[in-house]
């Protein structure tokens, strides 16, 4: 009987702290949670990074050593020493007043921007009736891709222009490019496209995880 009594009393004592475990559960779970479970790992934000004398000769570096013969088949740089490198005449190209250059890499996708000024950019017979609206200086900012076409010879691709807050129709960035293009084109160049021009060893250039790899091109 006793025996009973106490599995009874035993019983009773479990479901009673039971009850007062589940009524103060928002105190003490989540402590318990964060001891017991690993935190997902911080994603880190892209960040625009500038385009100075110092990332050109970052990337420059890291160019040439894909054309050491025991070097990297590949090299990761940062977007701004990419851009610095090989990109600085896309921008200037588009305004020669251009200043205060940036690239961000996100996604598959290169990013570009700068002050211009937006008579530089070929009034209405580039922007249509944009040109009426938007003035003076402005963030020019280019989304894209870099393609190589044969060994010295890339091409970027964009695909996507804002001047300010508003975004040209695709239909206008091939008149954009086309008043940097000149007669430097062939049926190998997209209509949206820059021309540039890259060391002879770079094969392949790809973008992800916000960096820039480049790849080397081997016989």
């Amino acid at each position: 009987m006793f025996s009973c009594l106490g599995k009874l009393g035993c019983l009773a004592l479990a479901l009673l702290l039971a009850a007062a475990a589940w009524f103060t559960h928002d105190a003490w779970y989540p402590a318990l949670r964060a001891r017991l479970v690993a935190p997902p790992p911080p994603v880190a934000e892209a960040a625009w990074e500038p385009l100075t004398p110092a990332a050109a000769a970052r990337g420059r570096a890291a160019a040439e050593r894909l054309s050491e013969r025991s070097g990297p088949v590949y090299v990761n740089v940062a977007a701004g020493d990419f851009a610095a490198f090989l990109l600085d005449s896309v921008l200037a190209s588009l305004s020669a007043s251009a200043s205060g250059a940036e690239a961000l890499a996100r996604d598959d996708r290169l990013y570009l921007r700068a002050r211009a000024s937006v008579a530089e950019l070929g009034g209405s017979k580039t922007l249509g009736p944009l040109s009426g609206v938007i003035t003076g200086r402005q963030t020019l900012t280019l989304r894209g891709r870099l393609e190589v076409l044969r060994p010295g010879r890339a091409q970027f691709v964009v695909d996507e222009v804002a001047i300010g807050e508003l975004r040209l129709p695709s239909a206008a960035i091939p008149r954009l490019i086309a008043r940097v293009a000149g007669t430097a084109r062939d049926s190998a160049n997209a209509p949206e496209a820059v021309l540039v021009k890259v060391p002879r060893t770079l094969a392949d250039v790809r973008v992800g995880k916000g960096r820039v790899t480049l790849y080397k091109n081997v016989p």
